[in-house]
């Protein structure tokens, strides 16, 4: 902001707030200086937005570290939207693969402060990818492509499933300790933690069943 677009805000503020604006000449001088110095990169139009926010939200009196303050976070927003990067289009006298080019630093700071400013929208990578289904020039467009049989061989020959080790065979039955069902790992009653080994209990079930099993099969 320059010195007279202080003045102009600071006459509005004080149509609404007179606590603002100094009395003394001298005072009003110096608190022009110090606003102006303050605000020198918010635009006026901005300012006048941000007084209106800061007296919807707070009844003391509006100073310059308040608008500055919404207005880093608003350039801090939008340059996070923005990727940093500017088509070919805009900008046809910059080679974009001379990225050490003194023509690309200034295109690309331009932008940058293009978007800072709101001289122009952020660039996000959802922009920049295209669209699924859209065209991407002459015929080629994006589909997606549901997995078939022959995409299911290449991912298992490339990324063969690894087999889980079947465990213990006393795991093949339920446990009565901590109640875990057959297959499953025996797990501390009190914590829940999964055990290395199995209960003893289990072992027995697993091995009367097993003797049981054998006097069955007898003739």
């Amino acid at each position: 902001m320059r010195v007279d677009e202080v003045i102009d805000l600071l006459e509005r503020i004080a149509l609404v707030d007179d606590r603002v604006v100094r009395a003394d000449e001298a005072e009003q001088e110096a608190q022009v200086t110090m606003w102006a110095a303050v605000l020198r990169d918010v635009p006026l139009q901005f300012a006048g937005e941000a007084v209106g926010r800061h007296y919807a939200e707070s009844a003391w009196p509006v100073m310059p570290k308040d608008i500055a303050s919404r207005w880093r976070d608003q350039v801090r927003d939008r340059l996070s939207r923005s990727t940093g990067t500017f088509e070919p289009t805009d900008h046809p006298d910059v080679d974009p693969d001379d990225r050490y080019g003194n023509g690309y630093v200034k295109a690309l700071r331009a932008q940058r402060a293009a978007v800072a400013v709101g001289a122009a929208e952020p660039v996000g990578l959802r922009e920049l990818l295209p669209a699924v289904g859209s065209r991407l020039g002459g015929d080629r467009t994006v589909e997606l492509v549901p997995a078939n049989d022959e995409f299911r061989e290449a991912k298992q020959s490339r990324f063969p499933r690894r087999e889980r080790p079947a465990g213990p065979p006393e795991q093949a039955v339920h446990c009565p300790v901590c109640g875990s069902s057959p297959g499953r790992p025996c797990h501390l009653p009190g914590s829940g933690r999964v055990m290395t080994g199995l209960h003893p209990s289990r072992r027995d079930v697993y091995q009367a069943a097993q003797s049981t099993n054998s006097k069955g099969d007898q003739p």
